[in-house]
């Protein structure tokens, strides 16, 4: 049977990829891991054929960065990106790294099984777009690239004069970025957005590009 490594650190979805893949017959759990970059090690010591890797895992790397190294080094595992995180980003940063094939955990009508023996076979899978989430009034699409990048540092907890220093612009601009933030989503202060924003799975604080 074919060696899958799972990768990812809620215990509740991985416990969901283990039972699909001993419910399926045709794929083995080769192990399970909290961190992206102890994945990197573990296709060294052992035969792997496919790894359903989360973005977000325990470790000093995410799981698209561990995604690009491991493919460099092992170009023949084929590699599943899985994530419930909506971040228009990680589909993009995806597709530069090499991975075979994208699942949103929570959001995609085809069933786990079925990508992986699709992506095994050879097919490629990729969303066509990163799924709409509603934030208040507006829908996640209808912000800017720049707004959401204001949008993360908002959620890291800085101020406007922090946010400004650090994309380096004025505090003026940033002014202009939140006010347009809070008018298209309707939301009157900074907590309330932030709550929203990591309620829907939009963003991740402190995430790298």
């Amino acid at each position: 049977m074919k060696q899958v490594l799972i990768v990812e650190d809620q215990r509740m979805p991985r416990e969901n990829m283990e039972r699909a893949l001993s419910d399926s017959g045709r794929y083995e759990l080769a192990a399970s891991l909290n961190g992206a970059d102890m994945a990197i090690l573990k296709c060294g010591q052992q035969h792997i054929d496919l790894i359903l890797m989360d973005v977000c895992t325990s470790g000093c790397k995410d799981g698209i960065e561990a995604a690009a190294e491991i493919k460099a080094m092992f170009p023949d595992i084929r590699i599943v990106i899985v994530t419930s995180m909506v971040e228009v980003s990680y589909l993009e940063r995806a597709r530069a790294a090499g991975v075979d094939s994208f699942w949103y955990k929570d959001i995609s009508p085809e069933a786990l099984i079925d990508v992986i023996d699709r992506t095994m076979a050879g097919e490629h899978l990729f969303p066509g777009e990163t799924p709409k989430v509603k934030l208040g009034l507006a829908e996640s699409t209808d912000l800017t690239s720049k707004e959401v990048e204001v949008l993360r540092l908002i959620c890291d907890g800085l101020e406007n004069d922090e946010i400004a220093a650090r994309l380096n612009v004025s505090e003026r601009t940033i002014k202009y970025h939140v006010s347009n933030i809070f008018s298209k989503t309707g939301f009157a202060n900074r907590t309330r957005l932030a709550i929203a924003v990591t309620k829907k799975n939009f963003i991740v604080p402190n995430l790298p590009e």
